[in-house]
């Protein structure tokens, strides 16, 4: 069995700098986080989940199909999951493009509803900067969060659709990408 998802990876420099410092400064909340690692930014589209390997050549076949083109995006803004009083999750919000990013998981959805693949939750676009390990330090990492809900992170155009696999380690997920299609 593999963990697998689709994905459209953020590898513009200045945004991955832009996040390094953002994420520096969240650190000097002192709430207890795991950040993630800048080399793997991204927007998850799908998550599919455990597969066995026998369905990836399926899952790549389908997903081959689903039409795009480059997608101009603004990242603008820090939130968090579920909510901002009660953070496990901050990320980057997608502003300019989201509604574009929000009809390629639908092309993505109904792609690979032909394999009897469901997703799990309501899709809202967005980048995860870091979750949230404990109440330690919570009550600046809000403050820090409600502060910067309107920062500017950066523009940038994505235009790969990847499945990629994870592989979870104590250090943090390692992601290795299956299969890819540039718009």
């Amino acid at each position: 069995m593999v963990r697998v998802f689709v994905s459209l990876d953020i590898e513009d420099n200045n945004i991955v700098n832009r996040v390094s410092e953002i994420q520096r400064r969240m650190v000097e909340t002192r709430a207890d986080l795991k950040l993630v690692d800048t080399k793997i930014l991204h927007v998850t589209l799908f998550f599919i989940g455990e597969v066995h390997e026998g369905m990836i050549n399926e899952l790549c076949r389908v997903l081959s199909r689903v039409e795009g083109h480059p997608l101009e995006i603004e990242i603008r803004g820090l939130g968090a999951f579920p909510t901002v009083s009660q953070p496990r999750v901050v990320f980057a919000k997608i502003n300019k493009g989201a509604d574009k990013i929000v009809d390629r998981a639908g092309r993505v959805s109904e792609a690979l509803s032909s394999l009897g693949l469901r997703m799990s939750e309501e899709f809202s676009p967005h980048v995860t900067l870091a979750r949230v390990r404990s109440r330690i330090g919570v009550d600046k990492l809000i403050m820090f969060i409600k502060d910067n809900s309107d920062i500017l992170i950066g523009e940038t155009v994505t235009s790969r659709l990847r499945l990629k696999k994870s592989t979870l380690t104590p250090r943090g997920p390692i992601y290795e990408t299956l299969w890819e299609k540039i718009d």
